[in-house]
């Protein structure tokens, strides 16, 4: 994993208060929270939302993804987290040269063409092949909502799938 990044998940609702708090309880070292949406960062609305959602001492930026591959790239002065809202954005980040080998799935709710994946997650044929194919280049994709609940090997998961 790339130097200052600890946590990296999957969430279609970003940043939302139980769950960050959740998470940010289990990676106390964490100071700073990247989101990578192309949609939010533009919307200052958000931006502003972002920040009252997560505790005082840290940060948030909202980034695009091309925003984000530069800062990536530029390195991390902070332990970070790293939100996104699909798989396809961490496969462009790696696909960029980002390190990251192990992300969290914890949020793919039903939309467009996406079907049950697993218990609340949903996904479409395109985001399961993503994640086939980052599985095949060694990335560990676990599927967990909130620490406190059992967390579940995405490869498995997919071998039972279609």
């Amino acid at each position: 994993m790339q130097e200052n990044i600890v946590f990296v998940r999957v969430d279609d609702r970003l940043i939302h208060g139980q769950v960050v708090t959740a998470w940010l309880k289990v990676y106390t070292n964490v100071r700073h929270i990247m989101c990578i949406d192309d949609f939010s960062s533009k919307d200052p609305f958000m931006q502003k939302m972002f920040q009252l959602l997560i505790p005082k001492e840290k940060t948030v930026e909202i980034k695009s993804v091309e925003g984000a591959v530069e800062a990536l790239k530029a390195g991390l002065d902070k332990p970070t987290m790293i939100i996104a809202k699909t798989p396809a954005t961490i496969k462009t980040l790696i696909d960029a040269g980002i390190d990251i080998d192990k992300f969290n799935i914890g949020g793919m709710g039903m939309s467009g063409k996406r079907k049950k994946f697993y218990q609340n997650i949903s996904a479409d044929e395109e985001e399961k092949e993503i994640m086939r194919e980052l599985i095949d280049k060694g990335v560990k994709i676990e599927i967990q909502i909130v620490p406190t609940q059992p967390c579940y090997d995405c490869e498995e998961i997919l071998k039972k799938v279609k």
